[in-house]
């Protein structure tokens, strides 16, 4: 766990800079005030230091740490981390009111006091933060399914621009042996490098992208990237426009790396000169722009020896625990003697700084007790997955990115924090207009986003979302992988949903069953009270009920959405008892599995507190459930590791004395990542001679 400093600077006058620095500990509540001073930075004078890399951090230092109380609560709160064991992440902000400043070789400052490097240090983890008003929700993945895209550009003139020609191949290889370990393709691989093939191979979705090519800076500050027309003949590329391309992208990569050419520097090339910023470093910030959160470049002509030394540490380091501030510090140690290492900059809005997360049960590594137990309850089919609206992640984008395009439609006027709660922004939505406004809104963003996601073209809001929903059902009937294929395929005879879309129903019914839909029409009216929905037959897993228990589009008077709605929800159902008595009967007496949620959501604390006031819910202590939560990005949970704490503590299987609610052990990963694990055990279980049962059963579902 990471103490958090940030500095940000921006231009008061034009003899000096407003510095702040704001202090954030992971160990308390309370908010720290930050601290504010002014920094004589001095443009000219740091110029003529170039050349002498210890004087000049020193002089950066002493610069940016001038005030007097800037100094104090750097100082102390360094101090105070380090005695508790804490490690600190050090963000430089630089505002756009001081472009200027991003020219600085902010990468050999020093500590005030110490005089040691903090860019290479591994217990201060130094990065530039960006700024970016996207509001797209910045998605971790999976270890095990990062992609990575290597883009070479090699035009055949760039003699005509006074510039060294590409050696395509010796870089391709160089950059398979730095990204070893991480599944990479190559753009185009013998093809010409032009800007659609380029966005054509980033389209599909990677996590890292790896672009070498050549770059210039104009007077202008206008970065140009030299990629390749069709001929092979360089085709010079806006930064702007590149960064436009890749903001139109569903999902931007995570982590792009500019490199420069093997042409751009010489072996002993010592990075010294007046040379303005590179054009890499100059792109990182409309990047950032564009929703890439992470964007490591080169700020000047680095040394091909020192690229061949820093960059495989920096992807070794990265797989190790995905930290990629961490694995920058290490990656700059190991070239800290050369008197380049302070070119590779990293430009970072992740606060947690993490590029994957490794799915499993919370503390428990791949050595969870209860796999067994749960695995046999899913044999003998008493088990119901309960699924919240994030179990659509991958078919919408989720229900934090639906949040925030929806208060940027809609100019939702709140905090930038509260943009990603849905119940939040709908609310504001039916304020401002109406319920039934509202209501509309939702449904015609969540068909935008499912026709962005699966490919479909035209105007996705003006289609019937259950025409759109058959095609992606039709398009998906080869992914073994998609969760909504995994859960139609298990064998449960009651699916409860908390999204008012019906994917799961029509997924259920592909798989060849005869699923039928309940949903409560809960908002009573002066004329009628709501009824308990009653079923046609009873469940069984040929035959199962899939009960919207937060209602259904096409059902306004059912439909669950908005702050209000959930407290009026909540008094209904427990006022005219609506939910169906096969369902209350069955809850009771199964193992839970809550897939889809973020456990500290409105949608899972409401229905986590409606189960717990059933008739019974005591019996729920006798068997074992499972919550599963993504783990927290950047728009929810500004500490992860606090959050953990905080999930297991309540939900987790140290209850406080007295309570009777039954344990919940918490899976960190996606409803998609467990659902393949527990295919996996199912599968395992199946081949073992103590569970012969178990074997031709699992065999069916699979």
């Amino acid at each position: 766990m990471y103490g958090e400093l940030e500095i940000a600077l921006h231009r008061s006058h034009p003899e000096a800079y407003d510095v702040e620095l704001r202090l954030t500990d992971p160990e308390t509540e309370g908010e720290i005030a930050p601290e504010k001073g002014q920094a004589p930075i001095n443009v000219i004078e740091l110029l003529w230091l170039q050349n002498e890399p210890d004087k000049y951090g020193d002089t950066l230092a002493a610069q940016l740490f001038r005030d007097d109380n800037i100094r104090r609560l750097y100082g102390n709160a360094k101090a105070a981390f380090e005695s508790r064991g804490r490690m600190l992440r050090l963000r430089l902000l630089i505002g756009p009111s001081a472009p200027e400043l991003h020219g600085l070789r902010w990468e050999l400052l020093r500590d005030p006091e110490t005089r040691a490097p903090l860019a290479t240090s591994e217990r201060i983890l130094f990065s530039r933060f960006m700024l970016s008003r996207d509001w797209r929700v910045v998605k971790l993945r999976p270890k095990a399914e990062l992609k990575a895209l290597i883009a070479v550009s090699a035009p055949s003139d760039l003699a005509d621009y006074q510039l060294a020609p590409v050696d395509r191949e010796g870089e391709m290889v160089r950059a398979r042996a730095g990204l070893a370990g991480i599944q990479a393709t190559v753009a185009g691989k013998d093809e010409p490098l032009t800007l659609q093939r380029l966005i054509e191979s980033i389209r599909p979705g990677v996590d890292i992208l790896y672009l070498v090519c050549h770059g210039v800076l104009t007077k202008s500050m206008e970065p140009y990237l030299f990629l390749q027309d069709e001929d092979g003949k360089t085709a010079r590329v806006k930064g702007s426009d590149l960064a436009v391309r890749i903001s139109e992208l569903t999902q931007p990569p995570r982590l792009i790396v500019l490199a420069s050419c093997e042409g751009a520097g010489r072996e002993d090339s010592s990075g010294s000169g007046t040379e303005h910023p590179a054009a890499q470093s100059s792109l990182a910030p409309r990047l950032a722009e564009a929703g890439v959160p992470a964007v490591l470049a080169m700020q000047g002509k680095i040394s091909m020896e020192t690229v061949k030394l820093a960059m495989p540490v920096f992807f070794r380091e990265l797989l190790a625990d995905g930290q990629i501030d961490r694995a920058m510090a290490v990656a700059r140690g190991v070239v800290r003697e050369r008197t380049d290492s302070w070119m590779p900059a990293l430009f970072l809005r992740l606060k947690s700084g993490r590029i994957w997360y490794e799915p499993g049960f919370a503390g428990e590594g791949n050595d969870f007790a209860k796999w067994k137990s749960i695995c046999r309850r899913v044999h003998e089919g008493k088990f119901i997955p309960i699924l919240g609206p994030d179990i659509g992640e991958d078919l919408f984008g989720g229900v934090r990115e639906l949040s925030t395009q929806l208060a940027t439609r809609h100019s939702f006027p709140m905090a930038a924090s509260e943009r990603s709660d849905l119940a939040k922004v709908v609310q504001y939505m039916s304020i401002d207009q109406d319920r039934s406004y509202a209501q509309d809104a939702v449904q015609k963003q969540l068909l935008r986003q499912i026709g962005e996601r699966n490919r479909v073209a035209g105007d996705n809001s003006k289609r019937a979302l259950p025409a759109m929903l058959d095609l992606v059902v039709e398009q998906r009937r080869a992914d073994n992988d998609d969760p909504y294929r995994m859960l139609a395929a298990l064998p449960a005879s009651i699916y409860i949903t908390a999204s008012p879309e019906t994917m799961l129903f029509k997924s259920v019914k592909a798989a060849g069953k005869n699923p039928q839909a309940l949903y409560c029409p809960w908002r009573p009216t002066e004329a009628n009270h709501p009824k308990e929905p009653q079923p046609e037959r009873d469940p069984t897993p040929q035959a199962p009920i899939v009960y919207h228990v937060f209602g259904v589009f096409g059902v306004k008077d059912s439909l669950v959405l908005t702050e209000d709605d959930f407290f009026d929800y909540l008094i209904a159902t427990s006022t005219y008892k609506l939910v169906p008595k096969v369902v209350r009967g069955s809850l009771t007496e199964s193992s839970l599995l809550f897939l889809g949620f973020r456990l500290d959501d409105w949608t899972f604390r409401v229905l986590f507190r409606l189960i717990m006031t059933l008739e019974g819910s005591g019996d729920l202590r006798q068997y074992s459930h499972v919550g599963v939560q993504v783990n927290p990005d950047e728009h929810s949970l500004g500490d992860v590791e606090r959050a953990r704490k905080y999930l297991e503590s309540y939900f987790g299987s140290n209850r406080s004395a007295g309570r009777s609610e039954p344990s919940i052990d918490i899976y960190w990963g996606s409803a998609a990542d467990f659902l393949k694990e527990l295919r996996q055990r199912l599968e395992e279980i199946a081949d073992e001679d103590e569970a012969p049962a178990a074997q031709e059963a699992a065999s069916g579902w699979f």
